[in-house]
């Protein structure tokens, strides 16, 4: 005997059950958007840092990278050396340029996200070293390289009152060069 259960009537007939609210909420959500890509596109530049760590000194360790939208010249530095670390972030922290690190970075809880692992270092350290040329085109820095850095360091926030955006919302506003596909380990 079958016992197949046939979810795509289900998914049909909820998908079809749309209410004005859900449909006005897309809508906005819609402008939303448009919004954001106007405001990354008033910005000269973008970027952020990502917490890793502490040295055995307790000092922290920092990842960032900012990216000039006239020039498209990407930087990437860190505070320490990488192998300097001696105990990893529990979670994800990431902030925009210049904004202020919150207390209790080290502190974690249950429900916390994204602790540094050692492959997390090791792909920092393939962005850190990097070849100049490898995901650029001339000296303008690729959509793709730009995605690499800011999904794994920063990825940026919406909040359309304050002029912050998110990484798409950069990649859509400013004008990238495509570049060649490539991966961060070679």
């Amino acid at each position: 005997m079958n016992q197949f259960t046939n979810y795509t009537k289900k998914l049909h007939a909820a998908s079809s059950e749309t209410t004005d609210e859900e449909l006005k909420a897309r809508f906005r959500h819609r402008e939303n958007v448009a919004q954001l890509v106007e405001n990354a596109k008033k910005l000269d530049t973008f970027g952020g840092r990502r917490f890793l760590g502490l040295t055995k000194n307790d000092n922290e360790v920092w990842i960032s990278y900012t990216i000039d939208q006239e020039t498209m010249d990407i930087k990437i530095t860190a505070t320490h050396k990488l192998s300097s670390i001696t105990k990893k972030a529990p979670k994800r922290v990431t902030l925009a340029t210049n904004e202020q690190a919150p207390d209790g970075l080290m502190d974690a809880r249950h429900s916390d996200v994204g602790a540094i692992t050692d492959s997390t270092l090791r792909y920092m350290q393939q962005l850190l070293d990097l070849p100049v040329t490898v995901g650029k085109v001339g000296n303008k820095c690729s959509s793709q390289l730009f995605m690499y850095v800011s999904n794994a360091i920063y990825e940026g926030r919406w909040d359309i009152e304050n002029g912050r955006v998110r990484w798409i919302d950069v990649l859509k506003g400013w004008n990238f060069p495509a570049g060649k596909y490539f991966t961060i380990y070679g």
